[in-house]
């Protein structure tokens, strides 16, 4: 039985993108898919109000995910959704057929040192842009905005791909 990841379709509260959209769905159908012509997608009709098809050609793929804790593998399936609504008051869509986690690599974010760690190894720039761009955002700013954290506070997780192409 697959497990049930929700995605956002806009940027929480804190952030200073707070309400605008983040493609998320798009960007997740494009990893899948590859680039398909508009014309072939398979849009459910549940999920096409929350479509953006002209969005989806100019998007990067999101070949991944990050989540906290320490409760996937390599095998696993999880159910892709977001909810129609409110969060944890709505409906949840899904947004693609179950995927296959195909690597995990541990995630590890140091609100003190600013530090960001992949599996056991500090991340240099370069290589955050990388994670930042295949996690769906355009901008490195927007992808460490997304996990601000409260001073003291750290982040323990994993990146859960679904590409076999991505290599940490």
């Amino acid at each position: 039985m697959s497990k049930v990841i929700t995605f956002s379709t806009a940027f929480p509260k804190y952030h200073p993108k707070a309400g605008q959209p983040t493609y998320f769905v798009e960007r997740l159908h494009k990893s899948l898919d590859g680039y398909r012509e508009i014309e072939r997608l398979e849009v459910t009709p549940d999920l096409m109000p929350f479509f953006n098809f002209a969005e989806y050609g100019n998007c990067d793929p999101k070949h991944h995910t990050i989540r906290s804790g320490n409760r996937w593998k390599v095998g696993d399936k999880f159910s892709p959704r977001i909810w129609s609504e409110i969060p944890y008051q709505s409906k949840q869509i899904i947004i693609a057929p179950d995927i296959e986690i195909k690597k995990i690599y541990d995630f590890y974010i140091d609100p003190l040192s600013g530090d960001y760690v992949l599996d056991g190894f500090p991340v240099k720039i370069d290589k955050l842009k990388i994670i930042a761009t295949n996690d769906g955002f355009t901008e490195l700013d927007d992808f460490e905005l997304w996990f601000k954290l409260k001073k003291g506070e750290y982040f323990y997780g994993q990146i859960i791909c679904w590409n076999d192409e991505i290599d940490y």
